[in-house]
Formats: C-alpha cells, sequence, structure tokens
C-alpha cells in the first residue's frame, strides 16, 4: 500500500457557538514522504460516511503519488523522465494539468519557477535518495553549465494529455507543487461530498474553507526559521486563512555548509546555482494551494523587491518573506494586502 494510514482521530469536539453544536473530525496519515491533516466540521456525520471519506482521501493521494513520485521507479514521471525522446509522450489528465500549470507559473516568474531543474538537483546534492555534498564534490563552473543545457521550461510543452520534450534529457520534478496540488485534490473530493467547512494540509501546505468548529475563521501559524535548532519549532505569527490557501518555502532546513557559507536546496534554474538572496521563508496566499506552492517556491529564487513586485501584479495572491537582517535575527516584509498578525 503505497500510503499507510498511521493514525485517525475521530474526534468528538462540541462547542457552543450562537446557539449551534459543531462536531470536529480529524483525518491524518502519510503522503509524499510527509504527513497530511484533515480536519471536518459538521454538525453530523455517520460513522460509516467518516470511513468513506478516509478511504477517499488516501485514494485520491495514492493516484497522485502513483503519477508523480520520483521515488516510484514505475510512476508517471518516472516513465517520462526515462522516456529520452523527442516522441509525444501520453499522460493523464492530472499529470498534464499539474505540467501545464507548472508552465504558467514559469513564464509568469521569468523562469525562477522552473520544474525542469532535475539535473541540478543531482548536481548540488538535492535530488532524492542523494546525500549532501561534501567539499571535493564542489561543482565547477563548467560542470555547472554543462547541466543548464538540459534546463529549461520552453524545453517542454503540453497539448491535451501528451507532453513532448524538445530535448530528450530534460527530467521533471514536480515536488515543488505536487503538495500543493494534493492538497486541491482532497480539498475538491471533501467538498465533493458537500462539506462545507473544512482545512486541508500536507507537509505545511493547506487550504481551507469554511470555519472550525468554534465558528471562527482557521487560524494558521507562520513557523519562524531556527537554522540553529531544527528540531524546534517556534510560531511568531498567525494569519485568518478564510476560504484560500496557504504554502510556504524556506532554505533553513535543508541545506549544505562549506567554508562557514549556508548553501540553500532551492536552485535558481537560471543560473544554476543554489539562492544567495538572504531570504529565509517565502509564504503565499492564493486560490489554490498549488499556485501558493509554487509562487512560494519562486519567491525563494527572486529578490526581495522583484518578488513583492510580481505578488503584487496578481489578484487574490499576497505573500510575506521572512528575511535575514545580518546580524542574527530576521524581518518580515509582506505584500500590501497580507494580513498577517504577531504573537
Amino acid at each position: 500500500m503505497l500510503i499507510r494510514t498511521i493514525l485517525l482521530f475521530l474526534i468528538l469536539l462540541w462547542c457552543c457557538s450562537c446557539g449551534v453544536q459543531h462536531q470536529e473530525f480529524h483525518f491524518n496519515g502519510s503522503t509524499m514522504g510527509t504527513i497530511y491533516n484533515v480536519k471536518i466540521i459538521s454538525d453530523k456525520l455517520a460513522i460509516r460516511t467518516l470511513d468513506q471519506i478516509k478511504r477517499g482521501i488516501d485514494s485520491v493521494l495514492i493516484s497522485i503519488n502513483q503519477q508523480m513520485s520520483t521515488y516510484m521507479y514505475n510512476s508517471e514521471i518516472s516513465a517520462f523522465n526515462n522516456h529520452e525522446s523527442t516522441e509525444q509522450f501520453p499522460v493523464s489528465s492530472g499529470f498534464a494539468m499539474v505540467v501545464d500549470r507548472a508552465l504558467f507559473w514559469s513564464s509568469q516568474t521569468g523562469g525562477a519557477f522552473d520544474i525542469t531543474l532535475v539535473p541540478l538537483l543531482y548536481l548540488w546534492g538535492f535530488g532524492p535518495g542523494q546525500d549532501k555534498l561534501i567539499l571535493d564534490d564542489f561543482p565547477d563552473t563548467q560542470t555547472v553549465l554543462n547541466r543548464l543545457t538540459h534546463v529549461g521550461f520552453n524545453k517542454i510543452s503540453v497539448a491535451e494529455n501528451v507532453i513532448t520534450k524538445s530535448d530528450p534529457f530534460v527530467k521533471l520534478d514536480l515536488n515543488s507543487i505536487a503538495k500543493g496540488h494534493g492538497v486541491d485534490a482532497v480539498f475538491a473530493y471533501i467538498e465533493s461530498r458537500n462539506i462545507d467547512n473544512m482545512m486541508v494540509e500536507i507537509g505545511g501546505e493547506v487550504r481551507t474553507k469554511g470555519t472550525n468548529r468554534k465558528n471562527k475563521p482557521w487560524i494558521i501559524a507562520v513557523e519562524r526559521p531556527q537554522v540553529s535548532s531544527l528540531n524546534k519549532k517556534e510560531v511568531d505569527w498567525v494569519v485568518e486563512l478564510e476560504n484560500s490557501a496557504m504554502a510556504t518555502s524556506g532554505n533553513y532546513r535543508n541545506f549544505f555548509e562549506i567554508d562557514d557559507e549556508i548553501y540553500s536546496h532551492i536552485i535558481d534554474p537560471r543560473s544554476g546555482y543554489p539562492t544567495k538572496t538572504g531570504i529565509a521563508s517565502a509564504t503565499v496566499i492564493a486560490s489554490y494551494c498549488m499556485d501558493a506552492d509554487a509562487l512560494a517556491t519562486a519567491l525563494m529564487v527572486l529578490t526581495v523587491e522583484d518578488g513583492l513586485q510580481l505578488i503584487e501584479s496578481l489578484n487574490t495572491v499576497e505573500a510575506c518573506l521572512i528575511i535575514h537582517d545580518g546580524k542574527g535575527d530576521y524581518i518580515l516584509k509582506k505584500s500590501s494586502g497580507m494580513q498577517i498578525a504577531e504573537l
């Protein structure tokens, strides 16, 4: 079984708000190398219905893993990456949709977001299953340039359920958008069950609808970066997430250090090198979690100024950046419509 259920909570939490009692049902499990959490608020759901919902959630996520997991040798993306040809490659509608949306954001961000950077991920030691680089492995300029020849979102195209490479050695990695897509897919499934109040989260990417069990907006934490204590999570800010999605990308949990210099796992697809923008994390709010996921990654690559300018140009999208201040602390910068509260 591709996704193992590690825990299923059926928590019946009663509270009074405006004279109405609400129940909260909590589901969680493992997927995409992380944990998913789903909370559903409903006045009444039968145990049989809850079991059906749980099986439905797992079924959705199993399907996405089968499409987009680079860790599975028989996944759809693995088959595409092994297809070293410029001939058309048929794919599922879900896979085609995600790739097409990724290409849209690649164009919108000037290539700061790019799902074809696989050669660079392996070069810098951030490919699936790789160990971090040691000093002797540090790539030289020519090696980086050679890898860049097989990177570029303009080297692939999508037409209906067919993807074509102009370079047979182009490979895809959808990890920067797959969790967001997973959130949207689970959200759509639960919504199809006529659920009006819910929160869906996969590995920190979140989408909400309606209100929580207290009949108030869902409150989502924005974690403070902690490089020196990676197992510690400290929350300094919170967001009221109303019928929206939120995704965060950061470079403080996956990096390597050489000669006292930290190199991020987030690679700039345009230069071929790890990002050095001073941004510790980027949080984006959008209508769809897939879009927020892609944009959060792009903001880690763009400069602070260019990133916020991009966000201001987009409708129904907001963002905040947590930036190293050069003195061992952080400052927060945000788009004009971003509502975030400090604790």
